[in-house]
């Protein structure tokens, strides 16, 4: 057995950091075992949050912000729940990788129908899902995509639930700027 391709090493980082991001994004995280982690706040720029923490690669930072707005609020009259929605970009010292763009939806997206994209001022970016989690579709493109960010007012995500319901979160990118600064110095 040979040792795991980069996409491999991705995809389990990424399924282990949506996992961790999901059980507790906003608080400092102590988890036993061999994944133990901890999540320290590096401050708040206007709508994004920069932090830094370990995970089995090693060090990681990253910036969150949760949506302006999101909808469906409710569906056939009945409220709409999900967990904390968030949309991030992490940066992983440990496996050398840079601006890892991904969205935490609040609820699974559908497995088959999910046509989930995000999209900066009117350009938009196919995501692949999984379960709660999407990731741009195209590798190649998370750099260009970060720099819209920054260059951008607002991001969309749109999708489908895995109930069938079309899904749409607004994100401010008011501060993500200086978000992304913060995180440059501790991830360097």
């Amino acid at each position: 057995m040979g040792a795991p391709s980069n996409k491999d090493v991705r995809a389990m980082t990424s399924k282990l950091t949506t996992l961790l991001l999901t059980a507790g994004l906003l608080a400092v995280l102590p988890v036993s075992g061999a994944f133990s982690q901890e999540i320290k706040q590096l401050g708040t720029f206007k709508s994004w949050t920069a932090w830094t923490g370990t995970d089995a690669n090693g060090v990681m930072c990253y910036i969150s912000s949760e949506p302006e707005s999101w909808g469906p609020k409710e569906i056939n009259g009945a409220p709409v729940r999900r967990s904390p929605i968030h949309f991030l970009v992490i940066n992983r010292k440990g496996l050398g990788t840079r601006n890892e763009v991904q969205t935490l939806a609040g609820y699974p997206f559908h497995p088959t129908k999910a046509n989930v994209a995000a999209s900066i001022d009117g350009k938009t970016y196919p995501m692949l899902t999984e379960g709660e989690a999407a990731w741009l579709a195209v590798e190649a493109d998370e750099p260009g995509f970060v720099e819209a960010m920054k260059a951008g007012t607002k991001l969309v995500v749109k999708g489908t639930s895995q109930k069938g319901n079309n899904l749409s979160d607004t994100y401010n990118l008011s501060g993500v700027t200086a978000a992304l600064k913060e995180i440059d110095k501790a991830c360097g």
